[in-house]
């Protein structure tokens, strides 16, 4: 009992500490890991994101007639000179075990951003100076999450004791206004389908994945917004990680991403050009000091993307996340 209180201890420091040097890519409904009747999971991530690039249409945006690209360019270009986008992000997941088989959930992610960049006065006529230091919670998820396949005798020899899940997840828009004219959050009701599986390919070699579909409807009418009334394009996403396990330490890693459609105006005309996605290699060690992932564990691990359409994006993305259950 001692050491598991040490090690909840241990990883808090840890997660606390590490709030200014690391980035996040969270999933919204945790990781496909039956939580068990009465019991609960906490997982934390931590993100540190710096932007290097910039979608080139961002640039053309804010000079116009003075942006070195035309509007046609369409590629990710390097930030402009004085130009920043940082950007950390904390969140943290609750599951609870209300039956075997199914747990209920919650995910709440903080922000802190700090952004300078050129825009588009209309009023004025002429590129002007935006700047935003802002910090906020950045709405909150909640979901379901259910069991509904764990064995498979036979089927290619696969041992699938950690199972096959379905999720539902529902995000309503509870961020202030002004929050969400700084980017803090999105001004929508998302809803969110996830399909997650971890089949045991051998003693020690596994799959972690999971496949996603996110419903995201229209942004609130918010005065003076130019994303005012907008719907946003619906996200698909997808992680393929192979695992390879030892008694203490787990090495983790593959491909994962997403694409969304494009977004439309207030009077439902498509917005040209505004389809974004991101695809990345991503590489995780995990240090589990009693042997086990759920019993206490931590992930460090790098983002590296190689295809992306997205209006800010670093050039590589650093991980830490922490969980325990009890």
């Amino acid at each position: 009992m001692m050491k598991k209180y040490a090690l909840v201890v241990v990883l808090g420091g840890i997660l606390v500490f590490s709030v200014v040097g690391n980035l996040l890519a969270e999933e919204t409904v945790g990781c496909p890991h039956d939580v068990g009747k009465g019991k609960f999971k906490v997982r934390g991530k931590i993100a540190y994101i710096q932007a290097s690039k910039c979608y080139s249409d961002e640039v053309w945006k804010a000079l116009h007639n003075s942006s070195p690209y035309p509007i046609d360019y369409d590629k990710m270009v390097d930030l402009p000179d004085g130009w920043h986008l940082k950007k950390t992000r904390i969140a943290m997941g609750l599951e609870y075990g209300v039956i075997d088989r199914l747990s209920i959930g919650v995910f709440l992610p903080y922000v802190m951003k700090d952004m300078r960049r050129q825009v588009w006065s209309k009023q004025a006529s002429k590129t002007v100076w935006k700047e935003i230091k802002d910090s906020g919670f950045e709405d909150v998820w909640f979901s379901a999450k259910y069991l509904v396949y764990s064995k498979s005798p036979g089927l290619l020899d696969f041992d699938w004791k950690d199972g096959l899940f379905l999720a539902l997840a529902y995000k309503p828009s509870i961020t202030s206004e002004e929050k969400i004219k700084n980017g803090i959050g999105s001004g929508t009701n998302d809803f969110k389908i996830v399909v997650l599986f971890h089949p045991h390919l051998t003693e020690n070699f596994f799959l972690c994945s999971d496949v996603w579909y996110q419903y995201r409807g229209k942004v609130k009418e918010i005065e003076d917004f130019s994303k005012s009334g907008w719907d946003l394009g619906d996200r698909f996403g997808y992680r393929f990680f192979l695992g390879y396990e030892l008694e203490k330490f787990t090495i983790v890693g593959g491909p994962q991403g997403w694409i969304a459609g494009s977004n439309k105006d207030k009077d439902g005309k498509e917005l040209e050009d505004s389809d974004m996605y991101s695809h990345g290699i991503v590489v995780k060690f995990r240090w589990q000091p009693l042997g086990e992932e759920e019993a206490g564990s931590i992930d460090l691990g790098v983002r590296i993307p190689y295809a992306n359409k997205v209006a800010f994006a670093p050039t590589f993305m650093p991980t830490v996340c922490g969980r325990i259950k009890f």
